[in-house]
């Protein structure tokens, strides 16, 4: 399951920035599509008693809703950009980084990675929510394996980004936001390795050593979570913000076709 993830977060990173418009079309569709099964996946939840189960006072199954609702809300607008996409004619991209925009081996690591986190962070919920059984040791090993590959996504990003900086973040908001991401990213799957050395859990068939107890490496992992759940929110809002309220659509041409 970890190698589908990265298949499919490598593909969406390349399809979206494509110079074809049938490539970014169909990873458009594609995404949304992704994100389709993960709201039906937390819709059957909420049906099969998964959710139900829990404690009256256990906020996941609320926080996996949640989810649910902000991914049918992109994939609205995904679908609803598609006429626009398909219409649109770009340039091809150079693959390091310029003085305006990001080349594309920036912009293929940065997809990938949020593809991965995006998955990562519901799933790293059900894991916490589902009875034990085969599909939750499943669902635990994948999200394990995620982890490992968004460590190593960023150290390919730094390293490119050190190779070929780009342009620079807009304001300091932009900067302090990036950073806490990059350091969000090391941070979090770093708190899952030790939370799975503390459970026992295999990480791509290997057992970690228990370097830290489980309650602190379980709140460790939960914190950093919430933290970079709202450092990506911010990052995302500032975005969007930029693009259809100031109306600064260089910003996300720096990154997305």
């Amino acid at each position: 399951m970890t190698l589908f993830y990265l298949l499919l977060a490598v593909g969406l990173a390349a399809g979206l920035n494509a110079a074809g418009r049938i490539g970014r079309v169909a990873a458009q569709l594609a995404a949304a599509a992704a994100l389709a099964m993960m709201a039906w996946s937390i819709w059957l939840a909420n049906g099969d008693g998964t959710f139900a189960a829990r404690a009256s006072d256990d906020a996941r199954p609320l926080l996996l809703n949640l989810m649910a609702g902000v991914a049918l809300a992109v994939i609205a607008l995904l679908l609803a950009l598609l006429p626009a996409q398909a219409r649109r004619r770009v340039d091809q991209v150079p693959p390091w980084n310029r003085r305006q925009h990001r080349g594309q081996i920036a912009r293929l690591l940065h997809w990938a990675s949020a593809v991965l986190m995006l998955a990562a962070l519901p799933m790293g919920l059900f894991v916490a929510v589902l009875a034990p059984s085969a599909e939750r040791a499943e669902f635990a090993g994948a999200h394990n394996g995620i982890g490992l590959a968004v460590l190593l996504l960023l150290l390919l990003r730094l390293l490119a980004q050190r190779a070929s900086p780009g342009p620079a973040s807009p304001n300091g908001a932009a900067r302090l936001n990036k950073w806490a991401l990059y350091l969000l990213l090391l941070a979090l799957p770093l708190s899952g390795l030790a939370l799975a050395g503390s459970t026992g859990a295999p990480v791509l068939g290997l057992h970690m050593a228990e370097a830290v107890p489980l309650p602190v490496s379980r709140l460790a992992h939960q914190a950093l979570a919430g933290l970079f759940a709202l450092a990506l929110a911010a990052h995302a809002g500032a975005v969007l913000w930029h693009h259809f309220v100031l109306r600064d659509r260089q910003l996300v041409r720096r990154m997305l076709r």
